[in-house]
């Protein structure tokens, strides 16, 4: 075999043992939708309007639904702030039609709705994330709250971890943790693998 066969079976492999790491998610409950594309604005304005709409004919609690709502339009956001994408179309900002590759995947059971992405990211990017992540982790709820208050009046927080503030927002009002995986993809990129959760409880 040479090295183009031995290229493609390598990357076969890589792409079954993606889609595996997304079937425990798709296994546990019913899946509402699966996209595997660019993400645009267009792409998270059709995918949110879908949820929403599905949300509503099965008489979701309106409480629930904001937060499932939010939480979508945060991750398919953070797919374009952090992905890794070498598409000739690609700009700086969504409304310009800024593309990037990206998986959502949404789904639910009895309990929960859980929301997961999947995107390319360089790894300097992934180191910054990860402790963004993992501090967020650790924090209990007041912790989550204190930490979104010092980040909103923190201007150098602002100007250097912006995309972290949505991660922080997400853990306040879903009151869950990441659950995130760091899969490596070359020596300068990684496939970023994020899973949101939010409670049909709304005690919380």
């Amino acid at each position: 075999m040479d090295n183009t066969g031995y290229e493609q079976v390598y990357n076969q492999l890589k792409h079954l043992k993606t889609i595996i790491s997304f079937k425990k998610m798709m296994t546990e409950g019913n899946v509402n939708v699966v996209y595997l594309g660019n993400v645009t604005q267009a792409t998270i304005e059709g995918v949110t309007d879908m949820i929403s709409e599905d949300l509503s004919v099965r008489n979701e609690n309106r409480k629930v639904t904001k937060r499932v709502y939010h939480v979508m339009m945060e991750s398919l956001q953070n797919i374009c702030k952090h992905a890794d994408s070498q598409s000739d179309e690609e700009s700086n900002s969504l409304e310009h039609g800024l593309v990037k590759k990206g998986i959502f995947l949404i789904g639910h059971n009895e309990t929960e709705y859980f929301i997961t992405t999947g995107n390319n990211i360089d790894l300097k990017s992934a180191v910054s994330l990860r402790e963004i992540l993992d501090n967020i982790n650790s924090l209990d709820a007041d912790g989550v709250k204190q930490l979104y208050r010092d980040a909103m009046t923190n201007s150098e927080f602002g100007e250097t971890g912006g995309a972290g503030l949505g991660f922080i927002d997400m853990a306040k009002k879903t009151g869950t943790r990441f659950e995130y995986y760091f899969e490596p993809d070359s020596e300068t990129s990684c496939f970023f693998i994020l899973t949101m959760r939010v409670a049909k409880d709304t005690d919380s």
